[in-house]
């Protein structure tokens, strides 16, 4: 089983994810820093991210076997940007397994009020798609918020198969009027004084080596944004996925990789029985 790591990359401001996907370089003993930047978009939502994730990785073990040698324990910074807010959050990685990665963070931010942020509303069936918040344009407010959140990762290799499956169990709270609020990232409504929620992505694909020029990878992904304590408003979506991973050295670069999707809205307040689409690009900076 070929080294891998799977990154289910959100790209737009109302949490539309695209998957970005690449072969890792050797594991390594010591703890130089990594840095990755991406940038993505989506439609419907539209949306656009830009996202700096700095991180410092230890392997834990030398084994060769293919299920503990990617074992390692990581830290890092992530920085977001979207033109409805900013965060700035740390976090920790622990992959005890080579298919098994658990990673725990926190992430404070700001919200701008554009695109409905920090809105309130009075309860979980109160209408918030497009055209509704559209028309209150003027009780969108900025302010702060934070989330908290809990992330494990399923990730396995099989000659040309690649499965990953990944939960974020997230508690939200912001500085919103309330008693609920909008949140633009996983566009849905949360409690001002906590919520809690998941997000789950799983992807399968068929990879093709390209001989020293990288890889190809395509398939399916499905998506679920769930509110414990709203059920009317569970969005899932089910897509195809098309993932080109370059090779060490690309267009002056090191290993970029660029990404899109299509999918479909299987249930959605607003949006059931839409398709959405969304594309992305990840770069890494320093190594």
């Amino acid at each position: 089983m070929a080294t891998l790591r799977v990154s289910l990359l959100t790209v737009t401001i109302l949490a539309l994810p695209a998957v970005g996907l690449r072969a890792e370089e050797a594991p390594s003993k010591g703890s130089a820093p990594l840095l990755d930047e991406s940038l993505g978009f989506s439609v419907n939502k539209l949306g656009l991210r830009h996202t700096l994730d700095l991180s410092w990785r230890r392997s834990l073990n030398t084994s060769p076997n293919p299920f503990l040698r990617d074992a390692h324990l990581s830290v890092g910074l992530s920085h977001i940007l979207t033109p409805s807010y900013t965060r700035l959050g740390a976090w920790v990685e622990l992959a005890p397994l080579s298919i098994l990665e658990v990673r725990a963070g926190a992430e404070p931010g700001a919200y701008f009020g554009t695109f409905g942020s920090l809105m309130s509303f009075a309860s979980y069936g109160a209408p918030f798609d497009d055209a509704s918040r559209d028309a209150r344009k003027g009780d969108a407010r900025a302010g702060t918020g934070s989330r908290l959140y809990v992330s494990p990762t399923f990730k396995m290799k099989v000659r040309a198969l690649v499965v990953a499956s990944s939960a974020d169990f997230e508690w939200w709270r912001s500085s919103a009027n309330g008693p609920l609020y909008y949140e633009p990232s996983r566009d849905t409504l949360l409690k001002v004084v906590g919520d809690s929620m998941v997000s789950t992505s799983t992807v399968l694909l068929r990879q093709h080596d390209l001989v020293g020029r990288g890889t190809l990878s395509y398939g399916l992904i499905h998506n679920l944004t769930y509110v414990f304590d709203a059920h009317e408003n569970r969005s899932q979506q089910i897509g195809v996925v098309v993932i080109r991973q370059f090779g060490p050295r690309r267009f002056g670069l090191h290993a970029p990789r660029v990404g899109g999707r299509v999918s479909y809205y299987l249930s959605d307040p607003s949006r059931k029985g839409q398709l959405t689409a969304a594309a992305g690009v990840s770069i890494s900076l320093a190594r």
